[in-house]
C-alpha cells in the first residue's frame, strides 16, 4: 500500500527477525574512535585520570558515610563493621576488575549496557539498561529529597522543615531543640502531598552543570568532593584523638554472621564506582584513566570507610551508637556538639556528588541505547558546543526533578537495590563469555561453513557454563535462605548448598577446557579468570537473596513489563520497517 513502508514485512518474518536481534550479539557503535577528528555525534574527550578518579570517589562516598556505619556497628558486626567494610570492598573491588576491562575494551558510553549487549545479546543488554535507568532515575530522586533533608539540619531544624504540604495539614515546623520535633513529625506524614522544591532544584542546577560541559562538572565536583573529604578528615582527626580502645572489646559480638550481615548492609556504600565507566567514551585515554577511576575510587573509598569504622566505634561502644546519627551524636556525648553542622555539611558536600553521579551515568545510558535504536534518536542527540548529551540530560534532569519534587520513595528505594546486584552480575557473567566466546562481528552468526561452526559451537560452551554458574549461585543463595528461615529443617538446605557449591567450583574449572578467544588489549587484564568473574557472580547472587520477597518481586514484575515492550516494539517496528531508520548503520552490519 501507499502509506505502508517499502521494507515493511510479515509478522512472521518479523518474529523471527526480532529473535534474531534478541540473541544475536552487537559490537558498541563507535562514535569517537582516537584516531579520528570529533564528529557532531561524539561525546568531547574532556577527562583525564585526576577527573575520573575524584568523579568516581565522589560518587561512591554520599551522605550514607555518615549512617551506615552506625547501623551496621550497631545492628549487626559490633566493632567488627571493620571487617564487613573490608569484605564489601572487595566484593565491590571484584565487580570493579570486570568493568575495567570492559570499559578499557569498549571505551564508549552506556557501561554495563554495552557490555552484556556484547556478550549475551541485545534483549539481554536491553533488561540491563532498563534496570540500570530504573535504579539510577529512583537513587537520584531518593538522594535529591535526602539532600533537602540535610540542609534543614545544617540549620538545626526538623528533616521536613522545607517541604510544603499541599492537600494536608501544614507543616508547622515545631522546634527540634524544644521537644516538638515528634509532633512536627506526626503533621508531616498525616496526608497530602510534601512538595520537595529544594530538591527538585538541585536536581535542575546539577542537570545544567552536566549539560555544560564535562571539564566544568569534573571542575564542580572536585571542590564539592574536597569538602566532604575535609569533614571526613575532621571526624578522623577529632573523633581519633577521643578514641577509647576498651570499646573495641569484644571485637565481633555476634560473630561471622554479624559480620556478613553488616557486609551486606554497606555494601551499597560502594555503588557509584560504575558510573565511572559511562564516562569512557570522554577519556583521553581510557586504557591508563579507566582504571585508575574505577578502582582508584574504591580503593580510597574502602581505606576511608575502614578508618571512620575505627573512630565511631572507638568514640562509642557499639550498643551506644546512634542508628540515625552516629558520629553527631558520638561528637555530642564527647563535648563537643558543635560537631553535629560540620558533619551535617560534609554529608550535604557527599550527598552532592552522589547525586551529580546518578545523573551523569543515566543520560549516557539512554544515548547508546538510542544509537542502537531501542530508544527514539531523540535522545542520541549531542551539543554541538558543549559535546555532551543534552536531550538524554534533559529528560533525565525533568523525570528525576518531577519525581523528587512529588513523591516520598524512600520504601521504593530499599527495593530497586535488586537492580544493581543484577547488572553488577551480569557484567561478571558477561566477561566469562567474553574471554571465552569469539567475539561479534567474526562471523559466528553467518553461514560461511565449518569455521562458522565451530564458532557457534564455543559461543554454546561458554553461555552455558555461564548458566550453569549462575543456576548453581542461585541455588545455593536459595539454600542458604531456606536454612536461615527454618524451611526444610536444617539437613535438606545444607544438602543443597553444599551440591550447589561443589557444583559451581567444577562449572567454574570447567573454563579452563575452553579456548581463549578474547585476551585484553587495551590496557588492562582482570587477574584470575575465570575464578574473579565467578566469585563475583557468586557475591551478587547471595546479596539478591538477602534482600528479601519484595525486591524479588519488584525485579520480576518489572524485567517483565521491560520484556514485553521489546517484543511488541521489536514486532510492529519491523513490521512497519522502523528499524532501518532507527539504526543508522544498519542492524545487519553491527551484529555479530
Amino acid at each position: 500500500g501507499e502509506g505502508m513502508p517499502a521494507r515493511a514485512i510479515s509478522a512472521r518474518d518479523a518474529a523471527s527477525r526480532l529473535l534474531r536481534r534478541a540473541t544475536a550479539r552487537r559490537l558498541p557503535v563507535d562514535h569517537a574512535p582516537p584516531s579520528s577528528p570529533p564528529s557532531p555525534s561524539s561525546l568531547r574527550k574532556d577527562l583525564d585520570a585526576r577527573d575520573l578518579l575524584m568523579l568516581g570517589v565522589g560518587g561512591v562516598i554520599g551522605g550514607g558515610v555518615f549512617v551506615l556505619t552506625g547501623a551496621a556497628a550497631h545492628d549487626h558486626a559490633g566493632p567488627a563493621v571493620l571487617i564487613s567494610y573490608l569484605v564489601a570492598s572487595a566484593t565491590s573491588a571484584v565487580t570493579g576488575l570486570c568493568y575495567t576491562e570492559f570499559a578499557c575494551e569498549a571505551p564508549v558510553a552506556g557501561s554495563s549496557y554495552v557490555y552484556v549487549s556484547m556478550c549475551f545479546g541485545e534483549f539481554a543488554g536491553f533488561l540491563c539498561g532498563c534496570n540500570l535507568g530504573l535504579e539510577l532515575t529512583i537513587s537520584a530522586a531518593a538522594v535529591a529529597r535526602g539532600w533537602t533533608s540535610y540542609v534543614a539540619t545544617l540549620f538545626r531544624a526538623p528533616p521536613d522543615a522545607l517541604r510544603v504540604r499541599v492537600g494536608g495539614p501544614s507543616l508547622r515546623g515545631g522546634d527540634a531543640s524544644n521537644g516538638d520535633a515528634s509532633d512536627y513529625a506526626s503533621d508531616a506524614s498525616s496526608g497530602g502531598v510534601a512538595l520537595d522544591l529544594p530538591a527538585a532544584f538541585v536536581v535542575a542546577f546539577i542537570t545544567c552543570v552536566l549539560v555544560c560541559g564535562m571539564k566544568d562538572t569534573a571542575r564542580f565536583n572536585t571542590v564539592v568532593t574536597a569538602v566532604s573529604l575535609a569533614v571526613i578528615a575532621f571526624v578522623l582527626i577529632a573523633g581519633g584523638a577521643v578514641v577509647d580502645a576498651d570499646n573495641w572489646r569484644p571485637f565481633a559480638p555476634n560473630g561471622v554472621d554479624g559480620i556478613l550481615a553488616g557486609a551486606s548492609v554497606v555494601f551499597f556504600s560502594f555503588v557509584g564506582f560504575d558510573t565511572v565507566a559511562t564516562c569512557a567514551e570522554e577519556c583521553a585515554d581510557p586504557g591508563r584513566d579507566l582504571p585508575v577511576g574505577i578502582l582508584g575510587s574504591l580503593g580510597v573509598c574502602a581505606a576511608l570507610y575502614a578508618a571512620m569504622c575505627l573512630v565511631v566505634t572507638g568514640m562509642s561502644r557499639y550498643e551506644d551508637i546512634d542508628v540515625e546519627a552516629p558520629f553527631a551524636v558520638a561528637f555530642k556525648t564527647r563535648g563537643m556538639g558543635w560537631a553535629e553542622s560540620v558533619i551535617s555539611l560534609g554529608a550535604l558536600a557527599a550527598i552532592t556528588t552522589a547525586l551529580l553521579s546518578s545523573l551523569m551515568g543515566q543520560p549516557r545510558v539512554y544515548m547508546v541505547m538510542a544509537r542502537d535504536g531501542l530508544l527514539p534518536k531523540w535522545f542520541a542527540k549531542v551539543h554541538p558546543r558543549f559535546g555532551t548529551p543534552a536531550n538524554a540530560s534533559a529528560f533525565t534532569g525533568v523525570t528525576t526533578g518531577a519525581l523528587a519534587l512529588v513523591v516520598d520513595i524512600e520504601t521504593l528505594a530499599e527495593l530497586v537495590s535488586i537492580g544493581t546486584l543484577a547488572v553488577f552480575g551480569s557484567v561478571c557473567a558477561s566477561l566469562l563469555v567474553w574471554r571465552h566466546a569469539p567475539p561479534p562481528g567474526a562471523g559466528d552468526e553467518r553461514d560461511d561453513g565449518s569455521s562458522d561452526d565451530e564458532k557457534n559451537s564455543a559461543r554454546f560452551a561458554a553461555t552455558t557454563r555461564t548458566g550453569a554458574l549462575v543456576a548453581s549461585c542461585v541455588a545455593f543463595g536459595a539454600s542458604h535462605r531456606a536454612w536461615s528461615l527454618g524451611y526444610g529443617g536444617n539437613v535438606l538446605p545444607t544438602l543443597c548448598a553444599v551440591a550447589s557449591a561443589i557444583c559451581a567450583v567444577c562449572v567454574t574449572v570447567s573454563f579452563h577446557l575452553l579456548e581463549r578467544r578474547n585476551e585484553p588489549t587495551k590496557g588492562f587484564k582482570t587477574p584470575f579468570v575465570p575464578y574473579v568473574p565467578a566469585l563475583g557472580v557468586a557475591a551478587c547472587t547471595q546479596l539478591v537473596f538477602s534482600l528479601g520477597p519484595p525486591a524479588w518481586v519488584r525485579f520480576g514484575a518489572y524485567t517483565a513489563l521491560c520484556a514485553g515492550f521489546y517484543a511488541v516494539r521489536g514486532l510492529v517496528g519491523d513490521r512497519l520497517g522502523w528499524w532501518e531508520d532507527s539504526f543508522g548503520d544498519g542492524f545487519d552490519s553491527a551484529v555479530g
